[in-house]
C-alpha cells in the first residue's frame, strides 16, 4: 500500500502549494490595495465614509449597499461636513472614490477634463453605443443627429397625444365620471408608464395605438413591448456582466430574460427594416432633409450613405432601446411619484385644479387643453418639477478626470460660505448623489417637504440639475415635460388623489411604506404607489 501512501503524500503537498499559493496572492493583493489608499490619503486626507464595498462597484450593486446607499442615507450623508465633496473608502474591495451633492460640482465634472469611465457605461451599451453611452466625438455626432427632432412641432404633437391617451384611458379604464365615485390603482406607476410608453410610441417612432392596445414584441407571443423593455431595465446589469451560460441556467426566471431579450432583439431589427422599406417607399431618403422628423425616422434616415452624418445599425438599436427606457420609464416613475406626494398635500391638488381651470376659460376649446396652455400651467409644471427633485429616476452618475485638475468646491467654514480649489488627479472617480444634490439643505430649505411654490419663480432651465446640467442635460427634457404637465393638468381637472390603504393601516403607516421605499435598479423608483382617485 505503499503507492497509496506517496499518492496521499503528493495530495497534502499540492494542497500546501495550493494554499500558500492562494494566501500569497491574496497578500499580494492586499498590499497592492493598501499602498493604493495610503496614496489616496496622502493626496486626498482621511475617508468621510467607509463601507465593505463602493457603492458604484459591481460587489456593491449586487451584495450592498449599493446606490440605494444615498437614498437611505440623504439626510445624514453630508450633515456636518465642510465641504459637498467627500471621500468613501471601501473596506473589503474598490478603489476610494469621490461623491459630491453640489450641482456647481455637477456643472464642472460635465465639462472639458472629464468623461464617463468606460465600466460606467457598459450596461447602457447592451444594445449598442447610443447618446447616453457616448463620449467626445461620437457623442456629439449622436447628438446632431437626434437634437433636431426635439422641437415645438415635436412638443405640440406631444401634447395632442397626451390629452388622447388621457381621453381614452379614462373611456376604457371604467373611470368614474359620476362626482364622488372612485377608482383604485393599486399600481400608479403602471398606469403611468402605459401612458408615457403610448406617447413615446407615438411621437418618438411613429406607432400609433390606443390605450389598451398592445405591441407585441413577437407576433403571437404573449410577451409585449411594455413587458420587454421592463424586463430590461430590471436585468441589464444580469445580461451585461454575467457570463452567457448564466441565462441558460434551468431557472424560470433566467429563461424568461434570455427569451425576453433574443424577443427584443428580433423586434428592433424587424422594426428597423420596417421603417427603413417605408421611408425607401415614400421617398423620404432621397427628398425630405433630416428636419422635423421623429426619433425614429431620424436614425434610419442617418444611416443612409448619402447623409453627412452617418450612424450604424447597432448606434441605431443603441438609441431606440435608450429612448424606450429613458423616454418612458423615468418620466413614469417621477408621475407616479407626484401622485402619491398630491395624495397626501390635499391643499396642492387644489392650487393645481384652480390653475388648470383658469386655463380652460382662456382655451379656444372648453373641453380641452391646448398646447397653448402650458406655458401658463406654472404650479402644475412646479409639482411636477418638485416630485422629479423628491424622487430622482437617475439617482447616480460617474464621472472619470481624464487629465489632472483643479475643481471649486461649495465649502463651510464657521457657517460662511466659501469656494475650495481641490487638485484632482488624473483617473480620480466622482459619483454625482443626484439624490443628494436635490436633498441638499442650502439649495433647498427644508428639502423633505413637499413644496412646489420653490419652483414657481424659477426660469432658467440650469436650475433642473435633476435633467443634469451642461452639455450632457437631458435632451427629452422638455419632452418630458411637456407630456407630464399634460397629463397632470387632465388628471387634477377631473379627479382628486387619495392614499389607497391597506386594510388597518395608518396615513403616517402609508408614507412610510410608499414614499421612503425605493428600488434602484437602472434607474430608482418607489416600490409601491397605491392611490385613490376620486370623481370632482
Amino acid at each position: 500500500m505503499d503507492w497509496i501512501s506517496s499518492l496521499s503524500s503528493q495530495g497534502s503537498s499540492r494542497n500546501v502549494w495550493t494554499a500558500t499559493a492562494v494566501v500569497t496572492c491574496l497578500a499580494l493583493f492586499q498590499l497592492f490595495r493598501y499602498k493604493q489608499q495610503q496614496r489616496f490619503r496622502r493626496e486626498y486626507g482621511e475617508a468621510d465614509h467607509e463601507l465593505p464595498f463602493s457603492t458604484i462597484s459591481i460587489w456593491g450593486l449586487t451584495i450592498g449597499p449599493g446606490i440605494e446607499y444615498h437614498w437611505k442615507e440623504r439626510f445624514k450623508l453630508y450633515k456636518n461636513n465642510e465641504k459637498e465633496l467627500l471621500v468613501l473608502r471601501p473596506k473589503v474591495f474598490g478603489d476610494p472614490y469621490f461623491f459630491t451633492n453640489s450641482p456647481e460640482v455637477l456643472r464642472q465634472v460635465n465639462g472639458q477634463g472629464w468623461d464617463k469611465p468606460e465600466w460606467g457605461v457598459e450596461a447602457m451599451r447592451f444594445w449598442g453605443e447610443n447618446l447616453v453611452s457616448a463620449k467626445g466625438e461620437t457623442w456629439k455626432r449622436h447628438r446632431r443627429i437626434l437634437q433636431p427632432a426635439f422641437n415645438s412641432k415635436t412638443y405640440e404633437m406631444v401634447w395632442n397625444e397626451s390629452n388622447r391617451f388621457y381621453r381614452e384611458m379614462i373611456a376604457t379604464g371604467n373611470w368614474p365620471h359620476q362626482s364622488g365615485l372612485t377608482i383604485d390603482i393599486t399600481d400608479a406607476q403602471k398606469m403611468t408608464g402605459r401612458f408615457t410608453l403610448c406617447v413615446i410610441l407615438s411621437c418618438g417612432f411613429g406607432i400609433k395605438l390606443g390605450w389598451d392596445e398592445k405591441v407585441h414584441v413577437k407576433k403571437d407571443d404573449p410577451l409585449t413591448l411594455d413587458d420587454g423593455i421592463h424586463l430590461q431595465g430590471s436585468n441589464i446589469l444580469l445580461v451585461t456582466y454575467a457570463p452567457k451560460w448564466i441565462l441558460n441556467l434551468p431557472f424560470k426566471k433566467l429563461r424568461f430574460i434570455r427569451v425576453a431579450t433574443d424577443m427584443m432583439r428580433s423586434w428592433f431589427k424587424t422594426s428597423l427594416a420596417e421603417k427603413r422599406a417605408l421611408t425607401e417607399r415614400e421617398g423620404a431618403l432621397s427628398t425630405q432633409p433630416l428636419g422635423g422628423k421623429d426619433i425614429f425616422t431620424r436614425l434610419v434616415q442617418a444611416s443612409d450613405e448619402s447623409e453627412k452624418v452617418q450612424i450604424s445599425e447597432s448606434e441605431i438599436i443603441g438609441n431606440t432601446w435608450v429612448f424606450f427606457f429613458a423616454g418612458h420609464e423615468t418620466a413614469a416613475t417621477v408621475l407616479a411619484a407626484c401622485f402619491c406626494l398630491l395624495a397626501v398635500n390635499k391643499e396642492e391638488q387644489e392650487i393645481i385644479h384652480r390653475e388648470v381651470h383658469e386655463a380652460m376659460k382662456q382655451s379656444s376649446d372648453d373641453d380641452e387643453l391646448r398646447f397653448e396652455a402650458y406655458e401658463s400651467l406654472i404650479k402644475t409644471r412646479a409639482a411636477f418639477v418638485e416630485a422629479l427633485r423628491m424622487m430622482p429616476p437617475g439617482n447616480f452618475m460617474v464621472r472619470e478626470a481624464v487629465e489632472d485638475t483643479i475643481l471649486q468646491v461649495p465649502s463651510f467654514e464657521n457657517g460662511i460660505e466659501s469656494k475650495k480649489s481641490v487638485p484632482i488627479r488624473k483617473g480620480a472617480v466622482i459619483g454625482i448623489d443626484i439624490v443628494g444634490i436635490q436633498y441638499n439643505p442650502r439649495l433647498y430649505p427644508e428639502p423633505e417637504k413637499f413644496k412646489p411654490s420653490r419652483w414657481y419663480g424659477v426660469t432658467s432651465d440650469e436650475a433642473y440639475s435633476a435633467f443634469s446640467l451642461g452639455n450632457r442635460v437631458c435632451i427629452g427634457k422638455k419632452f418630458a415635460l411637456t407630456e407630464s404637465v399634460c397629463f397632470l393638468a387632465n388628471v387634477m381637472r377631473d379627479y382628486t388623489v387619495e392614499p389607497l390603504l391597506k386594510p388597518g393601516e395608518t396615513l403616517d403607516s402609508w408614507k412610510d411604506r410608499v414614499l421612503n421605499e425605493t428600488k434602484c435598479e437602472l434607474t430608482m423608483t418607489l416600490v409601491s404607489s397605491p392611490v385613490t382617485f376620486r370623481r370632482r
